[in-house]
């Protein structure tokens, strides 16, 4: 089976071969993973005494800790505090087809192989309500929704007509899939109420994504945190596949209870807790566990690992014991397996 058949019958739930995989242990994988360029910054990392900060390319003062290198820091000072400005507040031109040379170049060659992987676009315009509380700050977003409702809804068209127009760009240049990112969870709860998130921010998933599947595309996004209550919504809504870095927050068995066939699972073995604290034979057991729940739907579930791991205290032989059990135990043909 192709790597591009595989990934379409995991997501709909139409019996492939095994579970497709993007691993970094060497062995065959099935998806190209394309992360939009960035813009430089207008100002690099610069050393405050005991923090780094930096002012990215939509003018959010950032910060970390003095060496640090998680991710890209938290706002420190949003660029458009008063959300009743968002109107003149200019986007950087992240859709610019000038920027997006090396993934012509990724696609071509793709392209040219016997067995073409399937290919995931992460949208430049990634984020809805992270991108709205990186504008305007998280506590003045939480306010504006109540406050100021029209301004929240007015950036939201306007960060959806972005994200509709790299849709459309992705297309054009030959993607599978469109990625999204937005957190919407702490450790054991949604940020905001979910009435909160099908008045102002799903009629706006919703768009992008019956876009993507009017162009013949899936829809996938990266959501972490406590967020089972709302992935009901968004498979209803037209996602396909869920990121999910932790599960063990919401359980395997009830995420499977509440989307499981309806929901694909694009996850690793659970970055928090078994692949911290557990042996090489308890992360065994959990990818088992993942292919009796999430994967045993004629499909459902996709391998990964974390893609930064030192920053999340992940071992080598761990990885190594994540990636040997995905491929020995995601395979559908030998039949199904017992739970441990």
């Amino acid at each position: 089976m192709q790597s591009r058949e595989r990934v379409h019958r995991a997501i709909h739930f139409e019996g492939p071969d095994r579970i497709p995989h993007c691993l970094p242990d060497g062995g065959e994988n099935d998806i190209l993973w394309l992360w939009p360029p960035r813009l430089a910054p207008r100002q690099d990392w610069t050393n405050y005494g005991d923090q780094d900060r930096m002012i990215d390319e939509w003018g959010a003062l950032r910060y970390r800790a003095a060496g640090g290198r998680l991710g890209f820091g938290e706002v420190l000072q949003a660029p458009v505090p008063d959300i009743a400005d968002q109107a003149s507040y200019v986007f950087p031109n992240l859709n610019n087809p000038a920027l997006f040379d090396e993934w012509r170049a990724a696609l071509e060659a793709n392209a040219r192989l016997e067995n073409p992987q399937y290919v995931l676009g992460v949208l430049s315009f990634h984020g809805l309500f992270e991108r709205c509380h990186s504008l305007v700050g998280l506590d003045q977003l939480f306010i504006a929704l109540y406050e100021q409702p029209e301004h929240v809804r007015a950036l939201l068209d306007r960060l959806t007509e972005k994200r509709l127009e790299c849709v459309r760009w992705y297309r054009e240049l030959g993607c599978d899939g469109v990625m999204g990112y937005d957190d919407w969870g702490l450790q054991d709860r949604l940020m905001i109420g979910l009435p909160m998130i099908r008045e102002f921010f799903l009629p706006h998933y919703r768009r992008t994504w019956a876009l993507a599947h009017e162009l013949g595309m899936d829809n996938w996004l990266h959501t972490c945190g406590y967020t089972i209550e709302a992935l009901p919504e968004f498979a209803a809504a037209g996602l396909d596949v869920a990121q999910l870095d932790q599960q063990e927050n919401m359980g395997l068995a009830e995420l499977d209870a509440a989307v499981g066939g309806k929901l694909a699972f694009w996850c690793p073995v659970d970055i928090q807790r078994t692949m911290v604290t557990g042996s090489e034979e308890d992360i065994e057991r959990y990818v088992q566990r993942m292919m009796q729940t999430l994967g045993n739907h004629r499909g459902g579930l996709i391998s990964k690992t974390y893609p930064s791991p030192d920053d999340v205290h992940h071992e080598p032989a761990k990885i190594a014991a994540a990636c040997a059990a995905f491929r020995k135990h995601g395979v559908y043909d030998e039949g199904a397996e017992e739970a441990p």
